[in-house]
């Protein structure tokens, strides 16, 4: 297991086939023991072996340091991951219950989630007015995702785990999130609705290419 874009002994990085790090077999374990010098912010963490499989199903997620004092100044605090995968078994444009595998090799995908998940399963983002809200956006996968934000502008605070400092933080409504990065963004919700947050790549709005919307996409639902 890797541990992204965190600065730590070789011995721990996962990377077993270049370096040190313990080749993890079937039926065994092993304890990664590391401290942290990485200032607060998000990383991730993923395979790092047999990459193109593994990492390709899906075998990551997030590793936040959080900061106890700039935390106090957010109501709510959001980790995405965006993935997408190729499901075997169903013709374009079809979607039906079932259980399907997933070829990791390929570069035709025809789902794009959120933390895992397709609209209309997707988890809404419940605001209040006036809250101070973050996005962390990750992405461990093959693709590039421009993020966009429907009713409100952001801030981009910090970029693979590095905060950017205040006067260099750029006001944006969508975000190109690359393979290997993460990207904080904060808001002030301060308009009232139901508001779509989604990839802009409109073939990745959809649900094998069928309608109604779907893939990666949710929204931020205000409660009051």
């Amino acid at each position: 297991m890797h541990w992204h874009g965190l600065d730590i002994p070789n011995v721990m990085d996962g990377v077993p086939d270049v370096e040190p790090s313990p080749n993890i077999e079937p039926n065994s374990y092993f304890d990664y023991h590391f401290k942290i010098v990485n200032p607060p912010g998000t990383h991730m963490y993923h395979t790092h072996h047999i990459t193109a499989t593994q990492e390709m199903m899906g075998l990551g997620g997030a590793f936040i340091i959080l900061n106890p004092y700039e935390d106090n100044f957010i109501n709510h605090d959001h980790f995405i991951m965006l993935q997408e995968f190729k499901v075997k078994g169903l013709e374009m444009g079809e979607v039906k219950k079932g259980t399907y595998d997933i070829d990791p090799h390929t570069h035709d995908f025809n789902f794009f989630t959120m933390n895992g998940r397709c609209l209309p399963y997707t988890t809404p983002l419940t605001v209040r007015y006036n809250e101070n809200v973050r996005i962390r956006l990750g992405n461990i996968m093959h693709d590039a995702h421009p993020i966009h934000i429907h009713g409100h502008q952001f801030l981009v605070t910090a970029s693979d785990g590095n905060t950017i400092p205040y006067n260099s933080q750029l006001i944006k409504n969508t975000i190109n999130v690359a393979s290997g990065e993460t990207w904080d963004i904060q808001f002030k919700a301060h308009n009232t609705g139901i508001w779509p947050f989604h990839c802009h790549i409109p073939h990745h709005m959809s649900n094998n290419m069928t309608n109604p919307t779907g893939g990666m996409f949710t929204t931020i639902v205000y409660k009051n």
